[in-house]
């Protein structure tokens, strides 16, 4: 989709250059976007991108604990087959998680993610950082994640720090780095915000920056549309445990074939 597209591609841009340098991710120069529904039964990841070097960098957002790593395990098991190149998984912890798993033995393999914890990381030092690097026109690819995921941080004041980072977005001299922030705000920066506090700060940057009204509307069809796909895997269940065939679930829900084929097996 069109605003789906408009997001990845500015957030490609967001993350590179050293951008992720800030979280202690390091050597990270993505070159385009890939799909995030996996093959088989559908399994729908966070991002991902083919970087410069060729390997897949797989970013998944936790707002909890993820106390096994067998599911990442599954993600990448197949984003490895379908692409047949390594990949690079790092898991992004925002709230007050400070600890997770980040290996998992399964007797023939080892798997292991890189874990970042907001929670433990200064939010308000971050946008120290940013104030002082505009300051002195010294703007750099890491003060777009620093200004993004500030309020994801340990900060002093959370309706404070959300005021400031307004305020500096708004003074972001370079139009096409504001849109990288606003973007990257967008896809990882509110995650852990009060629905009042999402609104608001969504109110805010449409008036800052003009990607920001294509990036919220594309977001509120993506919900509806998941809103549909929930309600159309919760009617295939209740036909299938009445005993409908598999292709009238099909043709009554339109989900794909492998899809009701898989809530079926799951079912027995």
């Amino acid at each position: 989709m069109a605003g789906q597209d408009t997001i990845m591609k500015a957030l490609t841009r967001s993350l590179s250059d050293g951008a992720l340098d800030v979280l202690g991710v390091f050597n990270v120069e993505l070159a385009e976007p890939m799909p995030t529904e996996l093959p088989a039964n559908t399994l729908r990841i966070d991002k991902a991108w083919r970087m410069q070097d060729g390997r897949v960098f797989h970013l998944e957002f936790q707002s909890s604990r993820e106390t096994t790593l067998h599911r990442f395990l599954e993600y990448d098991a197949r984003l490895a087959r379908q692409h047949l190149t390594q990949i690079r998984t790092v898991v992004l912890y925002h709230a007050e998680t400070s600890n997770a798993p980040s290996e998992l033995d399964i007797g023939t393999a080892i798997y292991r993610v890189e874990n970042v914890f907001l929670s433990q990381m200064d939010g308000d030092r971050a946008l120290d950082e940013v104030s002082q690097h505009l300051k002195m026109r010294q703007w750099e690819p890491k003060d777009r994640l620093r200004l993004a995921l500030a309020l994801n941080m340990r900060v002093q004041d959370m309706s404070v720090t959300l005021n400031r980072v307004l305020e500096l977005v708004s003074v972001v001299p370079d139009e096409t780095e504001k849109d990288l922030v606003v973007s990257a705000i967008a896809a990882l920066g509110d995650h852990s915000f009060s629905d009042q506090q999402r609104a608001h700060l969504r109110r805010e940057l449409r008036k800052m920056s003009k990607i920001a009204e294509e990036l919220y509307q594309e977001g509120r069809q993506e919900g509806r549309q998941e809103g549909e796909h929930i309600r159309a895997v919760t009617m295939a269940r209740k036909m299938l445990l009445a005993g409908v065939p598999v292709p009238k679930v099909v043709e009554f829900t339109d989900l794909p074939l492998e899809e009701v084929q898989k809530l079926k097996e799951d079912l027995h």
